[in-house]
C-alpha cells in the first residue's frame, strides 16, 4: 500500500463534460434522517466537467439537480511533481428559483495542519480512475475543518458492467474509511471489521480519459444520502 498517495496527474484528453443520471440507492447502508429519496427528484441529473486551466492547475466542476434546486462545486487542484494537490473549493446550493442559499469556500493552501494528500470527500472518488501504479492507496478525506478521515482505495480490476441497457468493460474500485478515525480499535480489529464497513463502489472506463461510469454510495461521509450515479451515453 502507498501510505501517502497523491492523485496522479490526469491522462491526455481528460478535458471532458459528462452527464449522469442520479437515483436513490435501493438498499441503504445507513438509516439516518438524510434520505436520497427526499434529496433527489425524479429524473435528477448531474454533470462533471474537467478543465485544464493553465500549466499549473486543473478544475473539476460539478452540478447536481436536487429536489429543492441544485448543488454546484468548483474544485481547483495544483499540479506538482508528486501529483495533484488540493488548492481551492467553492460549493454552493441554489433553490428552485436559482437563488443561492448556501455557500462554502475553502483555501487548502492555508496552514490548517492538513496532510498534503487531503481532498474533499465527495470529489476524491471522481478522480480515482486516472492511472496509478498501486492497487491499494491511502488518502485523507476532508469533510470539514474539524473532521478529516483517512480512506483506503482498492483496485479490484476489470469487470463487465451493465450500463444503459448494454454491457461494457469497467475498472472497479472500492473506497472505505479507516475505522480507527471513528473509534480507536487497533489494526487487527479494523481488518476484521472491514467486510461490514461502509463502502463507496466505483466503476471507471479503463480507457483514457478514464471517466466515471458508475458511482454507488453516500454523497458525502458515512451517513450522508446514498445514491447511484450512472453515465449517460
Amino acid at each position: 500500500m502507498t501510505p501517502n498517495a497523491f492523485l496522479p496527474l490526469p491522462p491526455p484528453g481528460f478535458e471532458t463534460t459528462v452527464e449522469y443520471r442520479l437515483r436513490p440507492r435501493p438498499k441503504r447502508a445507513f438509516h439516518t434522517i438524510l434520505d436520497s429519496n427526499r434529496l433527489l427528484a425524479p429524473g435528477s441529473k448531474g454533470t462533471l466537467r474537467f478543465s485544464d486551466l493553465d500549466d499549473a492547475h486543473i478544475e473539476l466542476a460539478t452540478r447536481y439537480d436536487i429536489a429543492s434546486g441544485a448543488i454546484e462545486e468548483s474544485f481547483i487542484l495544483r499540479k506538482t511533481l508528486h501529483g495533484l494537490q488540493s488548492e481551492r473549493l467553492m460549493r454552493r446550493m441554489l433553490d428552485s428559483e436559482g437563488r443561492q442559499v448556501r455557500r462554502e469556500e475553502v483555501d487548502f493552501g492555508a496552514d490548517l495542519g492538513l496532510a498534503p494528500n487531503t481532498y474533499p470527500e465527495v470529489l476524491l472518488p471522481l478522480m480515482l480512475g486516472w492511472p496509478a501504479a498501486e492497487r491499494t492507496r491511502a488518502f485523507y478525506s476532508w469533510i470539514n475543518d474539524r473532521f478529516v478521515s483517512r480512506v483506503y482505495v482498492e483496485t479490484k480490476g476489470e469487470t463487465d458492467l451493465e450500463l444503459g441497457g448494454r454491457t461494457t468493460r469497467a475498472l472497479e474500485m472500492v473506497l472505505f474509511p479507516d475505522l480507527n478515525d471513528f473509534v480507536r480499535v487497533g489494526s487487527t480489529m479494523a481488518r476484521l471489521a472491514k467486510p461490514i464497513m461502509p463502502k463507496y463502489h466505483l466503476w471507471f472506463d479503463p480507457k483514457a480519459p478514464n471517466t466515471v461510469l458508475r458511482f454507488e454510495g453516500p454523497y458525502g461521509p458515512p451517513g450522508a444520502p446514498e445514491l447511484i450515479m450512472e453515465r449517460i451515453g
